[in-house]
């Protein structure tokens, strides 16, 4: 694993953790250690790919995972991923932890080096893998995709709230304990993706939880979360308040151009704070992609099948119950024909939510009109 030496040592709620079995360091874990280590069996070199535009789960379960290779499959690391980093807190992230990431379209993949890849999965349609590449592992807490099943090992455990969770047991089975910097941002990572262990939060996320922060720094935490933010950002932001809607207890914001990708995800997750709301829907377009994200509170909620109905073939999507995301490729398509698609998505999403006859409502209001506290 590459780190940068110029770098400083300087992203999804219910209100109680739902806890399922804890994890069986013992024998669980130490097996899979050793299917994962023989994966990469013969291979010269490795490189750890996760999502495109990736969060703070997915930079942090890499690096993890890249120093587990690193230490106990004696394998030159390098980790990988595809589109760009734009939210300040995971820009942060990456600062705190000293990890130099490439461009996976950049790198060059020989045939002996073992791809293996973290909090994704061989054609989820969210990834940069390569056409064409046989993948050495996977590890992943999202619902098994069919593609996996041709990786060497894969280990997908779809209960689990965050894959660093999964990363910690790795570590401890392999009796590697990470140094404050990857500690910090794995700790970081799990707490970002369970919403502070409120939302989707198993008791493995707890205990991994648990065993991270004393290893980690608080101060930097600090520092990742309340990352300073860029101008642009407040005018985004300004432009979502504005495209705002809400539909019943449903908020919607369809935007036209995002600053960066996982700002629709941005975007869901604060809506989410707002009063009398079960569910967020956030639409934008990000160069030749439309991309989408959805929030609820609800645990019972499907959200994942629901965005990936609401999108079909025309691109991908994936998720769990209370939030999920998806993305349908435009490249070629007029703004009109963009927008016309943006609000099609949409209207299936609100049909699906049982609202589509309830007359929007501007969260900010243009005047002389309704506001949603008046029709309230």
């Amino acid at each position: 694993m590459k780190r940068d030496p110029a770098a400083s040592t300087e992203e999804e709620a219910s209100s109680s953790v739902t806890l399922g079995a804890a994890p069986d360091i013992e024998s669980g874990d130490a097996a899979r250690l050793a299917g994962l280590v023989a994966s990469v069996d013969g291979a010269n070199r490795a490189t750890v790919l996760t999502h495109d535009n990736p969060d703070p789960d997915a930079l942090a379960s890499t690096a993890a995972l890249a120093f587990l290779l690193e230490k106990r499959a004696s394998l030159p690391t390098t980790v990988a991923f595809g589109g760009i980093v734009g939210r300040a807190e995971n820009r942060a992230l990456i600062q705190e932890m000293g990890v130099k990431f490439q461009r996976i379209e950049s790198l060059d993949l020989p045939a002996g080096a073992a791809i293996v890849m973290v909090d994704t999965q061989p054609r989820a349609g969210n990834n940069s893998l390569p056409a064409g590449r046989i993948v050495s592992a996977v590890v992943d807490h999202h619902p098994p995709r069919p593609d996996t099943v041709a990786a060497t090992f894969s280990d997908i455990r779809p209960e689990y709230g965050a894959s660093c969770s999964m990363l910690v047991e790795y570590l401890r089975a392999a009796e590697l304990e990470p140094e404050p910097r990857l500690a910090t941002a794995m700790f970081y990572a799990i707490q970002s993706e369970t919403m502070d262990l409120g939302r989707e939060a198993s008791r493995a996320d707890v205990e991994a939880s648990t065993y991270l922060y004393p290893l980690s720094d608080p101060e930097a935490i600090s520092r990742i979360r309340h990352a300073r933010v860029p101008a642009s950002y407040f005018r985004s932001m300004h432009e979502a308040l504005d495209a705002a809607r809400r539909y019943g207890t449903v908020l919607a914001v369809y935007l036209t151009r995002l600053e960066y990708p996982d700002m629709v995800a941005e975007i869901a997750d604060l809506f989410m704070q707002m009063a009398g709301i079960d569910w967020t829907i956030a639409i934008g377009r990000y160069r030749e992609q439309l991309l989408m994200s959805m929030r609820t509170y609800d645990t019972r909620a499907h959200a994942g099948s629901l965005v990936r109905d609401a999108i079909g073939e025309r691109g991908s999507a994936g998720g769990h119950g209370t939030f999920a995301g998806g993305r349908v490729p435009v490249r070629g398509l007029s703004d009109e024909e963009v927008d016309e698609l943006g609000e099609e998505i949409l209207a299936d999403l609100l049909q699906a939510l049982g609202v589509d006859g309830e007359a929007p409502q501007p969260l900010i209001p243009e005047s002389g009109s309704t506001s949603v506290e008046e029709a309230e």
